[in-house]
């Protein structure tokens, strides 16, 4: 960002639960790139209903919370500063 021309960089992080049923959970690793775009489409197939079989024994509850990790980058542009849905926008020179 630095190289972009943003300054006052600051991040930070945060870890939130993000709720999914199983049908949506074995939708969301199937488009994976270890999944949907590797396997065959049989290969899919049976490494989806293992992955429902294993869902339904290990983790029976609905929905499933799964754990993400956000990362957020913030800075400030050079030359003006917009706040997005506000209209906001302050221009200050350096």
């Amino acid at each position: 960002m630095a190289l972009s021309g943003f300054r006052r960089l600051e991040t930070f992080s945060f870890d939130l639960d993000v709720a999914y049923s199983h049908e949506a959970w074995r939708g969301r690793i199937r488009a994976s790139a270890g999944v949907g775009a590797t396997l065959s489409p049989e290969g899919v197939i049976v490494f989806d209903r293992e992955l429902q079989a294993l869902l339904a024994e290990k983790f029976p509850q609905e929905p499933l919370a799964v754990l993400h990790r956000v990362f957020v980058a913030i800075g400030i542009a050079q030359n003006s500063v917009k706040a997005l849905g506000s209209g906001l926008s302050i221009t200050h020179e350096d």
